[in-house]
């Protein structure tokens, strides 16, 4: 049975989903932002518009057409309407993840052969280092609007002014500037990778479908919460485009530390979220009931709400007033993807009224492949794929688990200036290797049962390979002879990064097993310093004997336990 889709537009490029944004919603507000004082700040589809113009008059008028433009910097207008003037305009944008360390940036912006930079005000010590790494970069700017820049140094508010000004004197360069949707219009990198992490290339067309795809799937509020970093594909492709195809508002949350308070001001009907940030929502929940001592009273309304639902009668917004008043009352939904969802929160969140729908990406997929939605939401699965798209199971094994394949307008272009990896990830007759384990199951719907590869996914989504990890260990601890990076848990349950290592007998019988593992937990806490926080390794163990191993002397990582396949 084919799955039933709502009607969406296909749309050409980004220049249309502007325009036609301007055209259908006028002076409705696209997005709410917040300075550093706290004053929030609207802006019109009709302002993005123009914005967009200007600021991509000004970028042609500097020569950047065709250029790499790297973005760093937090969620914010400013970010949206620099992403869009540079694709608009024929440039590339390079986002980068702000969280990296200083010398993670300059590769990256060296491998991505990035021309110019801009960022947000909280790089401000930082940047002078990384153009010391980065010679080719040339414009630089702060994407700084809502006040002046203490010195003279180029922000955003300058180029607008530069740009309005030339269209005023009837520059159109910008209008008449011509790009190809098929070609490359952005350099996404991936998280987590060994050495130099892979820079996935993706065309107009693959942003336009996967956004087709999402409004092709649901029906979304009409105001919407951003909290998920802007660099990534998931929040910016879908949540920030999805609401300038869509006639939504998207308000800009300015820190996790605030997402409580922000929810309570925008008070939003949706958002896209990772896993993290839902248990957290739904443990906050439980941890306010114990201390009110209402947590017996909780349980019983949810017994007594599935109850009444299972006849028709669905009160949920009513018996769980108060808790939802507390996510500013209007949260009915929920997104959530880029890791595995615990299907027991989730029901949990939707049986207190706000559902969860879970999806499933790849950033190579730009990044969406399938979701549950109103339409078809199968607990446990990820949903039905967008419409246009194809996906296929490879070498099934027993349980008729096998590599999920897929082929469609949301598969990238390739790895930026890596045509070995390239071909290593697609098929001979062209389809995208995920990587990932699954099956088609029940009602067509897609369920996902492992990793063929080593990666590390954190609960935020994050990714983390142990390669990475384990050659720096090993390349700096002489002692330590071999070592497997996986996932395990904490005293309270809490997924983290662990490393078991086999260190050299001699070391272990000089200094005794007690010391040796003392040292090995110093070090590694050490060398933790030299990769961004969400890569630290929180535990580690000392093994008694070598890894198991096959005949090529690799190590058998599938038979210890919390170490991925």
């Amino acid at each position: 049975m084919s799955p039933k889709y709502y009607e969406a537009e296909r749309l050409r490029d980004l220049r249309e989903l502007v325009e036609r944004g301007d055209r259908e919603f006028g002076d409705k507000v696209v997005f709410r932002d917040l300075d550093s004082s706290g004053t929030i700040h609207d802006h019109s589809f009709r302002e993005l518009r123009q914005d967009v113009a200007a600021l991509g008059t000004a970028l042609l008028d500097r020569g950047l057409s065709g250029r790499h433009i790297a973005l760093i910097g937090e969620s914010s207008y400013g970010y949206v309407i620099c992403y869009l003037a540079a694709v608009t305009s024929g440039a590339i944008v390079v986002p980068i993840d702000q969280e990296l360390t200083k010398d993670e940036m300059v590769a990256l912006l060296n491998k991505s052969d990035s021309d110019a930079l801009l960022f947000s005000d909280s790089l401000d010590r930082t940047v002078p280092d990384l153009l010391e790494g980065c010679p080719r970069i040339g414009l630089v700017a702060k994407m700084t609007m809502y006040r002046r820049n203490q010195d003279d140094s180029l922000n955003l508010t300058d180029l607008l002014e530069s740009g309005r000004a030339l269209l005023r004197q009837g520059d159109n360069r910008y209008e008449k500037a011509e790009t190809d949707p098929e070609a490359m219009c952005a350099i996404l990198f991936t998280s987590g990778t060994t050495g130099a992490n892979k820079g996935v290339m993706l065309s107009q067309r693959n942003l336009t479908t996967v956004v087709f795809g999402a409004f092709s799937l649901y029906r979304f509020p009409s105001v919407s919460m951003s909290v998920l970093p802007i660099h990534h594909s998931y929040e910016f492709n879908l949540h920030v485009l999805g609401c300038i195809y869509g006639g939504l508002t998207l308000c800009f949350n300015d820190s996790l530390m605030h997402v409580g308070k922000n929810l309570l001001e925008f008070r939003p009907g949706m958002s896209l979220m990772v896993p993290m940030i839902v248990e957290s929502l739904q443990k906050s929940i439980w941890r306010e009931a114990t201390r009110g001592h209402l947590d017996k009273h909780l349980r019983y309304g949810l017994w007594y709400s599935n109850l009444i639902r299972k006849i028709g009668i669905d009160a949920r917004r009513y018996f769980f007033k108060p808790i939802l008043k507390n996510f500013g009352g209007n949260l009915k939904m929920i997104v959530s993807g880029a890791a595995p969802l615990n299907p027991v929160v989730a029901k949990e969140m939707s049986d207190m009224g706000i559902t969860v729908y879970n999806g499933y990406g790849i950033t190579e997929c730009a990044p969406l492949i399938s979701a549950n939605c109103p339409r078809l939401n199968v607990p446990g699965s990820v949903g039905i794929p967008i419409p246009g798209i194809e996906i296929r199971i490879v070498e099934p094994d027993s349980e008729g688990n096998g590599e999920i394949q897929v082929r469609g307008d949301n598969v990238m272009l390739g790895y930026y200036n890596d045509s070995v990896a390239t071909e290593q990830t697609f098929t001979a007759d062209g389809w995208f290797k995920t990587g990932d384990l699954g099956h088609i199951g029940r009602r067509e719907a897609l369920f996902v049962t492992g990793r063929k590869k080593n990666l590390i996914i954190l609960p935020n989504g994050k990714n983390v390979q142990p390669e990475e990890l384990e050659e720096l260990m090993c390349n700096n601890l002489d002692y330590l002879k071999e070592v497997v990076v996986h996932q395990g848990f904490n005293k309270a349950g809490g997924e983290i990064i662990v490393a078991s290592g086999y260190l050299e007998p001699d070391y272990v019988e000089r200094v005794g097993k007690q010391s040796a593992h003392t040292q090995f937990q110093t070090d590694v806490a050490r060398l933790n310093q030299r990769v961004v926080a969400y890569k630290h390794i929180q535990k580690v163990v000392v093994c008694d004997e070598e890894f198991q191993k096959t005949s090529t002397r690799k190590i058998k990582r599938h038979t210890y336990p919390g170490v991925s396949q």
